[in-house]
């Protein structure tokens, strides 16, 4: 299996385990939240069945507590004794409202509470009767109310509906405690089985984080061992690389040297033919041969003394000084590429206001202005190298300007991050068509109307040189309207020439 299969079975693993320990995290608040739920339910029926046993005791206990007072009324007639009876009175009703807001939700209640009413009502107007007689001194009338038991009974059958209702609220209570007990008995084995769940998947999950921690450092271990052979391999291209740079730019110096000898031979020789056509010409004007010559031959040998070799020797001129710039163009890139970098602290304000002094007659006479944004900035770099790429650039800008307005180049700069800083030089000239934009960076390219002396090295030397300086150059351009040329570079120079290279 491959190393991406691998990676990806894990991953799969992975994300099953942590899948299946979410599922098993979510059952157990689900279940936990539905049984605190039933609990919560519960407890609040415990709650009422409670209050529910408490006010028909209350209510019980308040009833027993006025008939007490009213039979000792009656057998002393002393009416310490009635101290508690109103007072017994009114707490029994209060407490009844209670009873009946409390069993209202029960339908089964709703008669045994209309029926209690009742009979809470005849027994307390039962006992105001016998305390107004005996107020009255009608012992006798209260005698024959007492001998009729009438007041026990209604005691009695209020009695049997209070215990009908303090067993059925105990009933609740029985159940519904039975209930809690058996919720928290799933809520432990609930927590019990999930605990075990998230064990065992926590313990997946470690085994296989381990034996992808080991994979992990396994591949470290090959990516090191790897990481240190490239290394020393790197070192080795770099050098080749250098030492190839080296040839080439030698080569070049002698390929170009070399043709220069031959060169200045052609250019010699053709100096002497003008010399003798010269003579010749002179020859045939002294002697008139020719002149009215019916002879075709003398024709031709006039025709080509005077026209035909001075023509010759114009075009063998014009190609020897063309090849003759390449060459020395050619020298310059070997000689920049061979020479030694010197890097140092440069104002780039001061830098680009010295070379824009260089061409103030081309930009005076192009009716124009070039404004620098410079200040205050400071770079390391090898100042003759920046001179001449600022110098090219706005060599370019002066020579390709439109006619059709002033020219106008503005220069600015800003920093970025890695401590870079971008110099733009933007003008609003002829433009470069859209097809020739990168082409222009080739060497011995050229873009646009050719009506300007140039061999198509400048901007391939500037490309170069601030490679060099670790940099490089950008252009953005439309036609007839401007040019942009941004130049990246270094804010600090590298320590040694060979991080230039």
């Amino acid at each position: 299996m491959s190393e991406s299969q691998t990676d990806r079975v894990m991953l799969r693993g992975s994300s099953a385990l942590l899948a299946m320990g979410l599922l098993v995290l979510m059952g157990i608040v689900a279940a936990t939240y539905l049984l605190a739920e039933k609990s919560r339910i519960s407890f609040d029926d415990v709650t009422a069945a409670r209050d529910t046993r408490t006010a028909a005791v209350d209510v019980r206990n308040s009833l027993l507590s006025a008939e007490s007072s009213q039979r000792g009324f009656l057998y002393n007639g002393n009416e310490i004794y009635l101290s508690p009876y109103d007072t017994a009175k009114s707490s029994a009703l209060r407490r009844f409202e209670k009873l009946q807001r409390l069993v209202a939700g029960e339908p089964e209640a709703a008669a045994s509470i209309d029926q209690l009413k009742a009979i809470i009502g005849e027994k307390l107007a039962e006992m105001d009767r016998t305390v107004t007689l005996k107020r009255q001194r009608k012992d006798d009338a209260v005698a024959a109310i007492v001998a009729s038991n009438r007041g026990k009974a209604l005691m009695d059958q209020a009695n049997v509906y209070f215990n009908g209702i303090i067993l059925a609220a105990d009933d609740r209570l029985t159940a519904r405690v039975a209930e809690q007990r058996s919720y928290f008995a799933w809520l432990r084995m609930i927590t019990i089985a999930g605990g075990i769940a998230i064990v065992i998947v926590v313990g997946f999950a470690w085994a296989s984080l381990l034996r992808h921690t080991r994979e992990l450092s396994a591949a470290r271990r090959n990516l090191e061992a790897l990481n240190s052979g490239l290394e020393s391999r790197v070192r080795e291209r770099t050098a080749d690389l250098v030492r190839a740079n080296e040839e080439v730019q030698r080569f070049a110096y002698i390929v170009t040297h070399d043709l220069r000898a031959p060169l200045v031979n052609i250019m010699g020789f053709t100096s002497e033919l003008e010399a003798g056509v010269a003579t010749l010409q002179t020859l045939i004007e002294k002697s008139g041969i020719g002149a009215n010559a019916s002879d075709p031959l003398v024709a031709n040998a006039r025709m080509a003394a005077e026209e035909d070799l001075p023509e010759a020797i114009g075009f063998i001129r014009s190609s020897t000084r063309k090849m003759d710039g390449l060459i020395n163009a050619i020298l310059q890139l070997s000689r920049e590429g061979r020479r030694p970098l010197r890097p140092e602290t440069i104002q780039l304000g001061a830098l680009i206001e010295s070379t824009v002094s260089s061409f103030q007659h081309q930009v005076k006479e192009a009716d124009g202005k070039i404004d620098v944004d410079l200040a205050g900035i400071e770079i390391e770099a090898d100042r003759l190298s920046l001179e001449q790429v600022f110098a090219n650039l706005i060599d370019n800008a002066t020579k390709y300007r439109s006619p059709a307005r002033p020219l106008r180049i503005r220069v600015g700069a800003r920093t970025f991050a890695g401590d870079r800083i971008a110099i733009d030089f933007e003008d609003n000239g002829r433009g470069v068509a859209e097809q020739d934009v990168e082409r222009i960076f080739e060497l011995f390219r050229r873009s646009g109307q050719q009506d300007q002396p140039g061999d198509g090295i400048g901007l391939a030397h500037v490309r170069a040189i601030l490679r060099r300086l670790g940099g490089d150059i950008t252009v953005k351009s439309t036609l007839d309207v401007g040019t942009t040329f941004r130049i990246e570079l270094p804010m600090i120079a590298a320590s040694n020439e060979r991080a230039f290279a």
